[in-house]
């Protein structure tokens, strides 16, 4: 015969667990605040808008195939401004320790549906830093994509400028979701010792499961039981050596 637990039964392993259930939440809380404001570095980013105009060699101007042209060759631009040809300089003219390979991994392109315009955003442990590397990115990009492909207008639309908001770590989510890994470890370290923990509980595991006959329960003396009893044990046995003299 299966073992089943009611629901209610759940309840009453939660509430008697209840405070061990809590401490491993805050520990947990604990240690994602201690992560969050002592050991994770912030990260900034800044973000600078660039549209570029291919050359046309249609004398009725700028048409609609143009457009779609210049939208799709965003993905194009995206491979020269993380290659490089494009790093290399900016590396220099920064006078950086970072490697082409390593400036690329701080850029990230993004872009609309249907837009010409794509921003460049950088992501550094200092926000000034993230702003001139954005910004020198979008210069050099500026000045060599000529040289590059059929390209003759290259537009910086906005600069990219200093955020002092940082970007990560999200300090109240990692505290929210260390607590809530705290107690989901609470809950499930509760369920684990109740269910490995085989003291008998109940009468009917004795008739039922193992078919014994019950023959007498023993009642757990509580503390203050105990204490009266002991008291009463001690005046007992103070009136009989009194007697005896």
């Amino acid at each position: 015969m299966e073992e089943e637990i009611s629901l209610a039964e759940l309840f009453a392993i939660l509430k008697k667990r209840k405070i061990m259930i809590v401490s491993v939440g805050l520990v947990m809380l604990l240690a994602a605040a201690i992560f969050t404001f002592f050991i994770a570095t912030p990260q900034y980013s800044s973000t600078a808008q660039i549209l570029v105009n291919r050359k046309t060699e249609s004398t009725e101007g700028i048409q609609l195939t143009d457009i779609n042209t210049n939208v799709q060759m965003i993905n194009t631009y995206k491979d020269i401004i993380k290659g490089p040809v494009i790093l290399d300089p900016v590396s220099k003219k920064l006078k950086s320790d970072l490697t082409p390979a390593q400036l690329a991994e701080k850029i990230e392109i993004l872009t609309q549906d249907n837009s010409q315009v794509f921003s460049l955003k950088v992501t550094d442990v200092s926000p000034v830093a993230a702003a001139e590397i954005a910004n020198e990115v979008t210069m050099t990009f500026q000045s060599e994509i000529g040289n590059i492909m059929n390209v003759e207008n290259v537009t910086i639309i906005s600069e990219a400028i200093p955020n002092e908001n940082q970007i990560s770590p999200n300090n109240p989510l990692n505290l929210v979701i260390g607590l809530l890994v705290g107690l989901m470890l609470g809950v499930g370290a509760a369920f684990l010792l109740e269910f490995m923990d085989k003291t008998v509980r109940d009468e009917r595991f004795i008739t039922e499961e193992l078919g014994w006959a019950n023959l007498g329960n023993i009642s757990e003396m509580t503390r203050d039981e105990l204490v009266s009893e002991i008291d009463t044990a001690k005046q007992k046995s103070k009136i009989r050596t009194q007697s005896r003299v």
